[in-house]
């Protein structure tokens, strides 16, 4: 879950970086998700924008985890 007001200045690129690095090495995932709450982000603004641009992709409303409703939570999926 990240936070509605994470500054997206806030978080150093190597930091980033090495947590997607550790969860593909250490943890063997295939896939790192980003959840918003949606009523407090705008999709296109702020961090979910930022993560565009290392790769998330919005995560299919179909697709969300249950526990996750796509009416309550904005996803976005990266896949290492």
């Amino acid at each position: 879950m990240v936070p509605h007001d994470q500054p997206v200045l806030g978080i150093s690129k190597k930091n980033f970086v090495d947590l997607l690095e550790f969860a593909e090495d250490k943890l063997e995932m295939e896939r790192v998700l980003a959840v918003f709450d949606k009523s407090r982000i705008n999709p296109t603004e702020g961090f979910p924008r930022t993560l565009r641009y290392v790769g998330f992709r919005p995560y299919a409303i179909d697709e969300h985890p249950e526990g996750l409703p796509a009416d309550k939570y904005f996803i976005m999926s990266y896949k290492v």
